[in-house]
């Protein structure tokens, strides 16, 4: 009714960025030699366009979990569970939060026949990270608390093959984020930019998988993550395998 658990993961970020630059000249002369991009011939441009992209691979947060088990009946089971995020990832190249995080969590699973549906609650307590501070400094802020929810169900298909599949709710809370704005010029005309605002917001996300016992205690697992809207900077789709071996 009790386990401690540790997970380790090794992260891989690729990450590239794109700005396309363009000279208005709504306040100052039409004068091209006032303000210009050398349009490669040494000429008077008014575009640039600028690109950078990065990698970076190594250890991310360690996560360390304490679950247990309160309710186990034959239909219907309840776990209480705690989760200490340790900040051993380097949060500059995004590998971590640079943050403690603590999680109380609860499930509630259910069991009718082949069909195992399943509810996931967690609210998830974030320290200070220069991530929501500036990395320029070294200041470090509050990361932003999260709600997190789940809803799914695992489906068995033989003794050894089960699927599953999960609605992945997050509600950030009070987090700065970019935003598409309008900015107006002297002139009266227009131009979208980009700005900060503190707001709360939702991220939805869905998941695909299956888990094969191959033999033994072997445990092969694979899934695939994927987003449901644009909020928030994530990847389009993000499959994962996993080996697990129970000693």
């Amino acid at each position: 009714r009790l386990d401690l658990s540790v997970a380790v993961p090794f992260v891989t970020v690729d990450l590239a960025a794109r700005s396309d630059a363009t000279v208005q000249r709504v306040g100052t002369t039409t004068s091209p030699a006032t303000h210009y991009y050398d349009d490669g011939t040494g000429g008077f441009g008014v575009t640039e366009t600028y690109r950078s992209s990065g990698h970076a691979s190594g250890i991310g947060d360690v996560i360390v979990r304490l679950k247990g088990t309160p309710v186990h009946g034959e239909s219907v089971a309840v776990a209480l569970g705690v989760d200490g995020r340790i900040p051993t990832g380097d949060e500059e190249d995004l590998l971590g939060l640079g943050a403690w995080g603590v999680k109380p969590f609860a499930v509630v699973s259910f069991s009718r026949s082949r069909v195992a549906p399943h509810l996931n609650v967690a609210y998830l307590w974030n320290g200070e990270s220069v991530l929501a501070g500036d990395v320029a400094t070294g200041r470090k802020e509050d990361l932003p608390d999260q709600v997190q929810y789940a809803v799914g169900a695992d489906i068995g298909v033989t003794s050894r093959l089960t699927l599953a599949f999960d609605f992945l709710g997050t509600y950030v809370i009070d987090s700065p984020r970019l935003v598409g704005q309008t900015f107006t010029a002297a002139n009266g005309q227009t131009f979208p930019q980009i700005g900060f605002v503190n707001e709360s917001y939702n991220l939805a996300s869905g998941a695909a998988g299956l888990k094969f016992n191959p033999v033994g205690r072997l445990l092969i697992d694979f899934n695939v993550l994927f987003k449901l809207d644009n909020a928030g900077l994530r990847d389009k789709v993000t499959p994962l395998f996993g080996i697990e071996y129970a000693f």
